[in-house]
C-alpha cells in the first residue's frame, strides 16, 4: 500500500526525517515530528514488511495529533485495501476534524469508487471543485484526475485534466503522461515523460513509465535501457526489474530474463507472478523440473478462483508431458474443471498433448468432442488447426485454416499461422497474402513464429515488403 512515490523514499529529505526518528527511537522517544513526516515514516515502514511497525506509529501520531487528517486518512486506506471494509473506511474518515481538508474530500471521493459509484464520486467532486478558491483549483483538478487514474476511469480522468488551466505544471504533466499510456498513447507518452525525465532525471517513476512506453511501441532495446536507468537509481525497484525482465524475454533472451525475474521474486515473494514468470522461462530453457518447483509455489500464491491459475495448469502441464509423465500431466488438467474457464480450449489442449506424445487416436476423440461441445465454434476449430500445424502436419493445418477463412471472410485471427502453413507448402501468393494481414493484426505471433526468415529485429510490418523483393530476386520463396 504506497501512496507516497518511491522516489520520496530515496530523497535526502525523507531520510533526514527517517533518521532523526530512528534516533529518537533508539534513546526511548517518539520524535518530535509533524503527522504528516509520521505517516510518511508509517508507511515507509509499511512498504518494507513492517505492518506492525507502521501501525504502532499510525496510534502513536493519533494519540499526540487526535483527529489529524494524514494518520486517519492511512487507516481509511488500509481499510479499503487490505480490509476490503468501505464501512471502517467511512468511520475513519468521518473521524478527521477539518472537514474542508482536500484530502478529506479525495477520501469521501475514493471510497465512492471502490463502491462502483463513478457518478457520484464525479457529483460529488464537482461540487467541492466549484467550492475551492480559484488558486487552488488547478490542484484540486490534478488530484481528481490522479485518483480516477487510479480507479481505471480513464474518460473522467481526461475531463478533470481539462480543467486545468496551467499545462505546464509538472503535476499536471504527470497525470496527462499516466491518461496517455493507458489510452494507448504511446508516442504521446513517451514525449511527455521524456519531458518529465529531462526536469527529473533521478526518477524510478518517470523511467519505469518510459519503458513501459518504448516496450508497447515495440522499442524493446529503448525499453531495457531505461529499465537499467531505474535500477541504478535504486537496484530494489520491482517494476524496472520486472521491465528490464520483460525486456529480455521479448528479445528471446531467457536465460538473463531469469535472472531479473529472480531478483524481481526475491523482493515479492508473495506475487506468484515472479513465480509464474521464473516458472515460464525454465520451460522455454527446457528445465522442465525447474519449472514445476515453480509453477507449484505460484499455485499456491494465487487466490482460489483466480485466471492465473489456468495458464499456470497449462504450463505446468506442458512440463510433465516433456517428461513423459503423461498421467499427471493429465490430472493437473483435471484442476481447472471448477475454473470458469473455456473447457472446450481445455481439451484442445488435452489434444494437443496427447498428439505431441504420439496418442493421435486420443488426440483425435478430444479434438472432436470439443467441436461437438461447442457447436462447431471457428475459435475452437482454429485452435484444433494449430495444434495440427505444431504437430507437424502443415498441409493437413493448411486445408483446416483454408476452410475455416473461406467460411468466414472477416476473421483476422490465425494468419500467422496461415502463413506459416502456405511457406511449408511453398504457396507464394497466399503466403504473402496472409504475412499482410498477421503483420497487422498479430504481429508478435508473426514474429514468434517467422522470424527466422527474416532480418534480426526487423519489424513484422516490414516482412511483406522484405519477402516481396526477396521473391522478385529469386523467383520463390
Amino acid at each position: 500500500m504506497s501512496y507516497n512515490s518511491e522516489d520520496y523514499f530515496l530523497s535526502n529529505d525523507f531520510k533526514t526525517v527517517l533518521k532523526k526518528f530512528e534516533e529518537s527511537e533508539s534513546e526511548g522517544r517518539f520524535a518530535m515530528l509533524d503527522s504528516d513526516e509520521l505517516v510518511d515514516i508509517a508507511e515507509y515502514y509499511y512498504n518494507n514488511g513492517k505492518a506492525d511497525k507502521a501501525g504502532e506509529i499510525i496510534e502513536r501520531t493519533l494519540s499526540v495529533y487526535p483527529g489529524s487528517s494524514a494518520p486517519l486518512l492511512f487507516k481509511a486506506r488500509l481499510a479499503l485495501m487490505e480490509d476490503k471494509d468501505t464501512a471502517k473506511a467511512e468511520n475513519f474518515t468521518e473521524m478527521i476534524e477539518d472537514k474542508t481538508d482536500s484530502e478529506y474530500f479525495y477520501m469521501k471521493a475514493e471510497i465512492l469508487l471502490y463502491k462502483g459509484k463513478t457518478e457520484e464520486a464525479d457529483t460529488y467532486l464537482k461540487k467541492k471543485f466549484d467550492e475551492t478558491n480559484d488558486e487552488d483549483k488547478d490542484y484540486f483538478a490534478i488530484d481528481s484526475a490522479a485518483l480516477f487514474i487510479d480507479y481505471e476511469a480513464i474518460g473522467k480522468a481526461e475531463k478533470w485534466l481539462e480543467l486545468c488551466e496551467d499545462t505546464d505544471l509538472i503535476d499536471y504533466k504527470e497525470q496527462a503522461a499516466r491518461i496517455s499510456l493507458e489510452n494507448g498513447e504511446y508516442e504521446k507518452s513517451k514525449r511527455l515523460y521524456n519531458e518529465l525525465i529531462d526536469n527529473d532525471p533521478f526518477s524510478t517513476q518517470y523511467w519505469n513509465s518510459l519503458a513501459s512506453s518504448q516496450f508497447f511501441t515495440n522499442n524493446i532495446e529503448d525499453s531495457i535501457q531505461s529499465s537499467e536507468y531505474s535500477i541504478a537509481i535504486n537496484p530494489k525497484n520491482t517494476a524496472a526489474l520486472l521491465n528490464k525482465a520483460n525486456g529480455l524475454y521479448n528479445l528471446g533472451n531467457y536465460q538473463e530474463a531469469l535472472e531479473y525475474y529472480k531478483r524481481y521474486n526475491e523482493l515479492c515473494p508473495n506475487d506468484e507472478n515472479g513465480e509464474m514468470l521464473i516458472g515460464f522461462c525454465n520451460l522455454l530453457l527446457e528445465d522442465f523440473n525447474g519449472a514445476i518447483e515453480h509453477l507449484a509455489k505460484a499455485e499456491k500464491l494465487t487466490p482460489p478462483k483466480s485466471a492465473s491459475l489456468i495458464d499456470i495448469y497449462k504450463d505446468w502441464a506442458f512440463a510433465l508431458c516433456r517428461l513423459g509423465k503423461m498421467d499427471e500431466c493429465m490430472a493437473v488438467l483435471d484442476k481447472t474443471d471448477n475454473l470458469d474457464c473455456d473447457h472446450n480450449e481445455i481439451l484442445v489442449y488435452r489434444g494437443s498433448l496427447l498428439a505431441g506424445s504420439g496418442r493421435h487416436e486420443d488426440a483425435r476423440k478430444l479434438f472432436t468432442k470439443a467441436l461437438k461441445d461447442s457447436d462447431y465454434s471457428p475459435k475452437i476449430f482454429m485452435k484444433i488447426a494449430i495444434t495440427v500445424y505444431e504437430s507437424g502436419d502443415s498441409a493437413l493445418a493448411y486445408k483446416m485454416f483454408k476452410s475455416l477463412y473461406d467460411i468466414y471472410s472477416d476473421m483476422t485471427d490465425g494468419y500467422a499461422y496461415f502463413a506459416a502453413c502456405c511457406y511449408d507448402l511453398g504457396k507464394t501468393d497466399e503466403f504473402l497474402q496472409s504475412l499482410e494481414i498477421a503483420a497487422k493484426h498479430s504481429p508478435l505471433e508473426l514474429k514468434t513464429l517467422l522470424e527466422k526468415l527474416f532480418p534480426e529485429g526487423m519489424d513484422p510490418k516490414l516482412y511483406h515488403k522484405y519477402m516481396l523483393a526477396k521473391i522478385k530476386r529469386k523467383g520463390k520463396i
